[in-house]
């Protein structure tokens, strides 16, 4: 699972979708009601996240921190494995417990 750091309306969003999907802008848009939504630069990511681009993770207390919306199709499985913090880590965790700890808005937003 891939965690995108975005900026909706001026303001940062963490986006969870699994590593084959692509983020849907139109869906995203419709669903928050923003007029502008780009990806964070790499010095954005940093400076808002203390992590470096291709490291997020959405085990990170920033991220908890940030409205989080997850694409739907993750539901339907148990496990996933996701960013661990570095460009050379990865972490398997259960669906079920990530999305407890995150309290995302889930949603169809990928293709």
């Amino acid at each position: 699972m891939k965690t995108l750091l975005l900026i909706v309306d001026g303001r940062p969003m963490a986006v969870l979708l699994p590593g084959d999907r692509k983020l849907d802008y139109r869906k995203l848009s419709e669903l928050t009601k923003a007029s502008k939504i780009r990806m964070a630069s790499p010095d954005e990511i940093e400076e808002l996240t203390g992590l470096m681009p291709g490291g997020l993770t959405p085990l990170s207390e920033c991220i908890r921190g940030l409205k989080v919306i997850v694409d739907a199709s993750v539901q339907s499985k148990e496990r996933v494995w996701t960013g661990g913090g570095s460009i050379n880590a990865l972490a398997n965790v259960s669906v079920k417990d990530l999305l407890r700890a995150l309290k995302p808005l889930v949603a169809d937003i990928s293709q």
